[in-house]
């Protein structure tokens, strides 16, 4: 297996288990809080998890506009990130979100079937002036950052009484 066969398949677990975990959310589900606690509902996780791959893939890796600025989703999650970054205050919308998330993935999964493992060493600009390459940012932006919220996703479910992962 070559390397972009690897993220391939490593982005396909990790999309896997994000939706897994975001799988049988309703509308309260998406948006409920818990007082006190420092964590943000499911559904600002999840818009979070899928704006930051938009970012990754669109932005740092091919310097292109994110979806979420070229296709309108900001407005139709019913939110302007310049004016207010949180993400608790989006439209929690599960057939918006679900297609936001689809045209991600499918930005994503183009933007693989076009490189070549040579493409992974190619140096993307980071905060503070530092680079790393392509693969470490799908690895680290992508890959570990979807896992993680992944996880907590399900931890909140659990909190609330629900199944956390469908397996």
């Amino acid at each position: 297996m070559n390397g972009v066969d690897s993220q391939k398949e490593t982005l396909s677990l990790v999309h896997d288990y994000l939706e897994g975990a975001f799988s049988g959310c309703d509308g309260e589900t998406l948006s409920r809080t818990f007082p006190g606690s420092t964590i943000g509902s499911i559904g600002s996780i999840y818009l979070h998890a899928i704006a930051s791959e938009d970012w990754a893939i669109q932005e740092l890796c091919q310097g292109k506009a994110k979806l979420a600025d070229s296709g309108g989703w900001f407005a139709r999650l019913g939110m302007d990130p310049a004016k207010d970054p949180d993400w608790s205050k989006a439209n929690m919308d599960l057939a918006v979100m679900k297609e936001f998330a689809r045209a991600v993935y499918a930005a994503t999964d183009a933007y693989l079937g076009s490189i070549t493992d040579a493409d992974l060493d190619k140096e993307i600009p980071w905060h503070s002036g530092m680079t790393h390459s392509a693969g470490w940012v799908l690895a680290d932006v992508v890959h570990a950052h979807l896992g993680t919220h992944a996880g907590e996703i399900a931890a909140l479910k659990g909190i609330m009484g629900l199944q956390g992962l469908p397996w």
